[in-house]
């Protein structure tokens, strides 16, 4: 790997940690820098998790290829083969293959000791007030209570920016926050609002909504959804202004979009 640093490229899009592409004789690798301090309740950020998941879906053709795992003075680091190709921009040709991308995923076996994302209506509400910072607050949830259904091998964090439309198909990197769970959560997180606003400058609007629950294919897990959105709106709200009480003006933007979407 070249150890001359005007070669390290800094990667863009990350919102938590820190990342270079590196020319390397065998094919450019991606060095990530952890800063799991940077985690949070809703997108926990954990180094052993994004490396266990990579050894785990080697040869899926879903993630990228894992090289080395360890710590530096720095902290954490995962050195991983770097994936050619841009993050999806927004394209609505893109968005049914990313719904059967994630279908695909919900389908497969996860590892063992995964966390467990929450599930279920009464979790949902206790991860959006451990979320929620001082001060803040949701408007009222409905009164409705959904039970867990069986968890799923989940990405956690399927924005647009995790999300690389390569030569050989797309693929999902920046596997920190991986999860046994509803698969819903990934519906939601890639639907997002906010995270449409964050990452593309503007929300997906109805009609790619309709398309990615469409070609999702599985009626129950989309019925959930809707059933659920309220409570995910307030999940991403939560998250987004637990990063705008610590300065960021981009999230209480996005905020407001989520609450608006539980008005």
């Amino acid at each position: 790997m070249a150890r001359d640093p005007a070669l390290w490229q800094p990667q863009t899009g990350g919102r938590s940690n820190l990342s270079w592409r590196v020319p390397h004789p065998n094919g450019d690798c991606v060095v990530k820098l952890f800063r799991p301090a940077r985690g949070c309740t809703v997108f926990p950020n954990d180094p052993a998790a994004e490396a266990q998941m990579l050894r785990h879906l080697s040869g899926c053709d879903i993630a990228p290829t894992l090289l080395h795992a360890g710590d530096t003075p720095q902290g954490p680091c995962i050195v991983y083969r770097h994936i050619a190709g841009p993050t999806w921009a927004g394209g609505r040709a893109e968005i049914p293959r990313i719904a059967r991308l994630l279908r695909h995923l919900h389908g497969l076996p996860a590892p063992s000791g995964l966390r467990r994302g929450p599930n279920g209506t009464d979790a949902l509400r206790d991860e959006i007030a451990a979320q929620l910072p001082p001060g803040a607050h949701c408007p009222p949830l409905p009164d409705v209570t959904l039970p867990p259904v069986a968890p799923r091998l989940i990405h956690g964090d399927p924005v647009p920016g995790n999300i690389v439309i390569s030569a050989s198909g797309l693929r999902l990197i920046d596997w920190q926050c991986p999860a046994l769970g509803d698969p819903c959560l990934d519906l939601a997180t890639f639907l997002s609002p906010a995270m449409g606003l964050l990452y593309l400058g503007k929300p997906l609007d109805s009609a790619a909504r309709a398309d990615f629950l469409a070609a999702y294919g599985d009626a129950q897990v989309v019925a959930r959804y809707h059933a659920l959105a309220p409570f995910f709106h307030a999940r991403m709200a939560a998250y987004c202004l637990s990063r705008a009480a610590s300065g960021s003006a981009a999230d209480r933007r996005a905020a407001t979009l989520e609450l608006a979407a539980l008005a």
